[in-house]
């Protein structure tokens, strides 16, 4: 194991790879949710199926492991950071525009 600080070009390539891990993450909650949208009701509730979410924890780690390095980029055209950003504020948008309710029935 080598001493002192890591090379630029080593974070450098450990950034792709957990922009890559993120948005492989992304996609794997994206089909999961859509399985989950295309789903009978009856079997979700007669099952207790929950709706796939992001692990935050799993997120967290990673933001705080690129926060403390201070590794950063700008985003290009077709970028991989560039399509994670878009699909982060497209999601968040999703979310407020639902929120947390949950519909309780009249019984």
């Amino acid at each position: 194991m080598s001493s002192g600080p890591a090379k630029e070009s080593k974070l450098g390539d450990l950034h792709s790879k957990v922009a890559d891990v993120m948005i492989s993450a992304l996609d794997h909650i994206e089909k999961a949710q859509e399985a989950y949208s295309l789903m009978d009701t009856e079997v979700i509730a007669d099952k207790g199926i929950k709706e796939p979410e992001l692990n935050p924890a799993l997120l967290s780690v990673m933001v705080r492991f690129l926060d403390a390095n201070k590794i950063t980029c700008a985003p290009e055209a077709g970028n991989t950071m560039s399509d994670l950003e878009q699909r982060l504020a497209d999601k968040s948008k999703k979310r407020r525009a639902v929120g947390n309710v949950v519909h309780l029935t009249d019984e």
